[in-house]
């Protein structure tokens, strides 16, 4: 038979997949057109509405099973509530972040945005590794940015053959980064054009299709031997600076 990267019979947990325009959801559709059942992620209850239509247009295009889940990763007992069945696929894209400078950053902040990125990794880790016996063979990947790297949680036991990789995203315009990249009157911001001048791998910024596709490689069998590795998606960006 032909090399595929089929993921049937597989189940993805996406965390951060609510919105139908983001990197998350993106993620999700590329997992379910390839096989994968796949479980809708979001906080809020403000987000309710669009992740159960990001679900349902999964579930109407590809035919393959969708759940909506809620809960912030931040809380290890909301994480573990999550998982209740075995995933064979786990895609960790939850974040926080605001863009405060240094000197007016208040301790709440650092503390909800330390918990989400760092305890959030490690939470959802636990609880689809331990509470959901994570089979032979699963796939983490964890979201960062290439503003900055992640910890990594500790690695996991060898012998089960559990890759852990992250996925850092370039300039890609989403609900989260169309301010930063877009001013109000449409015209690109200096970030945008900086950032735009700098890629090199095509004439245009990331698209969140990018990610999808990287993670789908990441995930598959074919990848059975990359892990701990932090992988710029990027256009070349970082490989300029």
């Amino acid at each position: 038979m032909p090399d595929t990267l089929s993921l049937a019979g597989k189940t993805a947990l996406v965390t951060g997949s609510g919105r139908e325009t983001g990197i998350g959801a993106a993620i999700a559709r590329a997992l379910a057109r390839n096989g994968a059942s796949v479980a809708i992620h979001y906080v809020s209850e403000g987000s309710k509405a669009r992740a159960e239509k990001v679900a349902l247009d999964i579930n109407k295009e590809f035919g393959t099973k969708t759940t909506v889940v809620q809960g912030g990763v931040e809380n290890y007992d909301t994480a573990k509530n999550m998982v209740e069945q075995i995933l064979k696929a786990f895609i960790n894209n939850a974040a926080a972040a605001r863009n405060t400078p240094l000197l007016e950053v208040k301790a709440e902040q650092l503390e909800y945005e330390f918990a989400v990125n760092v305890f959030g990794v490690i939470y959802m880790t636990q609880a689809v590794v331990g509470v959901g016996r994570m089979p032979q063979g699963g796939r983490i990947v964890n979201i960062g940015s290439i503003a900055s790297k992640i910890l990594v949680p500790p690695p996991l036991d060898k012998s089960r053959g559990i890759t852990v990789n992250t996925l850092a995203p370039g300039p890609v315009p989403t609900d989260m980064s169309k301010a930063y990249l877009v001013a109000a009157d449409g015209s690109p911001t200096a970030l945008q054009i900086s950032m735009y001048e700098q890629t090199r791998a095509a004439n245009r910024l990331g698209s969140v299709e990018d990610l999808a596709d990287a993670t789908l490689l990441l995930v598959s069998e074919k990848s059975r031997w990359i892990t701990a590795q932090f992988i710029s998606v990027d256009g070349g960006v970082t490989g300029t600076m």
